[in-house]
């Protein structure tokens, strides 16, 4: 007996509305996920009309969906910000430890990082791993604005295509951050990551850079 079209429909639609799997790891182990979200449709965005609503919001810079993707443009120089301020796509959390999941392309884009801020308020960065078609580095970061301050603890060479996609996790479990970008791994250790996070997101200078399939979640460490 032939299975119907419609239900072939449905069980396709269904499969692909599904959560996505926990991710593979090293250092953290995936709990319960926090979001998950293709970029593929308007409402990918959850907008600016609160600063703690649910859902990605694009902040600074602009954003877009196209093709199949979140499309960043950095601000450009204002008064307020005479040298302008890369785009910047988060997530408000009240998470300890997690990872984050998710696929990239940079373009034209310099330099994208995948970011995570404390629960300061308002919140404070925290650390960064940033990708550039050259080399990756991790830093930890602290302050906001003017006071913002960063300190690279890790950096390595790379040649990654910028017209390619490339996947990305992020795991921080105490004091460590580790980042995988396809068969590039690095990791930092700082006691700053283990304060509480606030914001999950992530960054793009420059236009051209794009992001999809991201995921979050929370996480424990794997040590016992």
């Amino acid at each position: 007996m032939k299975t119907p079209r419609y239900a072939l429909l449905l069980a396709v639609t269904t499969a692909l509305a599904a959560d996505p799997a926990p991710p593979v790891t090293q250092t953290c182990q995936p709990d319960a996920l926090i979001a998950a979200e293709a970029f593929d449709r308007p409402e990918s965005f959850a907008g600016k009309v609160s600063a703690t609503a649910p859902g990605w919001r694009g902040g600074i810079g602009t954003w877009s969906i196209r093709d199949g993707a979140a499309h960043a443009v950095q601000e450009g120089p204002s008064e307020k910000r005479p040298h302008g301020h890369e785009a910047v796509c988060e997530h408000v959390v009240d998470l300890g430890d997690y990872v984050l999941t998710g696929e990239f392309k940079l373009g034209a884009s310099p330099q994208i990082g995948f970011v995570c801020r404390d629960t300061h308020n308002p919140n404070h960065h925290q650390g960064r791993v940033v990708i550039t078609p050259t080399a990756i580095w991790i830093q930890k970061m602290s302050g906001i604005a003017k006071e913002t301050r960063r300190e690279e603890l890790t950096k390595i060479p790379v040649t990654l295509d910028p017209n390619a996609w490339h996947k990305v996790t992020v795991e921080v479990c105490g004091d460590r951050f580790l980042a995988r970008i396809g068969d590039h791994v690095l990791e930092a250790k700082h006691e700053r990551f283990r304060d509480r996070k606030g914001r999950i997101g992530f960054v793009a200078r420059g236009a051209g850079a794009q992001f999809r399939a991201l995921s979050v979640w929370s996480a424990k460490s794997k040590k016992t």
